[in-house]
């Protein structure tokens, strides 16, 4: 055991598992050619944007929201109904004990 020379730690190595590098290379040279030869290159973004529209679309709730927000009408609520209802009630009322 010598106090002054202290030994290095192995270094980290990591191997991926589930990642194919062959895969992954032949990818970038098809989209290298694609961007060289002027075709569009389907980006992440896009990919993001059809799943999202995608679970959206298969929901009846947020699809109906999405529809309603989208005709721009006015859309009375349930609750909106019941206080109109209650301001009513209470200026008959009023109007009736003048």
């Amino acid at each position: 055991m010598s106090l002054f020379k202290q030994p290095k730690p192995r270094p980290f190595h990591h191997e991926y598992i589930y990642v194919d590098e062959r895969r992954e290379r032949l990818k970038d040279i098809e989209n290298r050619a694609k961007s060289e030869l002027g075709m569009s290159v389907g980006t992440q973004n896009d990919r993001e944007n059809r799943i999202r529209g995608t679970f959206i679309n298969a929901t009846r709730y947020v699809r109906r929201r999405r529809e309603r927000q989208a005709s721009g009408g006015l859309v009375l609520s349930f609750g909106m109904i019941v206080v109109l209802l209650l301001i009513l009630l209470a200026v008959w009322k009023f109007l009736l004990t003048l």
